[in-house]
């Protein structure tokens, strides 16, 4: 059964949430969060300002896929990842 915007949009905030709370994370987590992300953008049900925010997060995901300090990286966007978590939380709840 395939994913549909919600409960993509959810994998890709519970994904957040653990890089803002854990200040860690995978490449392939990056990975899942740039498909799921690039796949939203493209698709028209999601809220305007959850689809603005989605080249942001795409682009975060793509750069941390390959950041050699991953860690570091995301530190460095944690006031982004809150932002972005209060977005989607906002105008797509669960």
């Amino acid at each position: 059964m395939p994913l549909n915007h919600n409960d993509q949009l959810h994998i890709i905030k519970d994904l957040l949430q653990d890089h803002y709370t854990d200040c860690a994370g995978s490449p392939s987590e990056c990975a899942q969060i740039e498909r799921l992300a690039a796949h939203l953008l493209e698709n028209g049900e999601v809220h305007e300002e959850v689809h603005n925010i989605l080249s942001n997060i795409n682009e975060y995901s793509h750069t941390g896929f390959s950041h050699h300090h991953l860690d570091e990286h995301i530190s460095s966007h944690r006031p982004y990842l809150e932002s972005w978590i209060n977005t989607i939380q906002t105008h797509h709840p669960y």
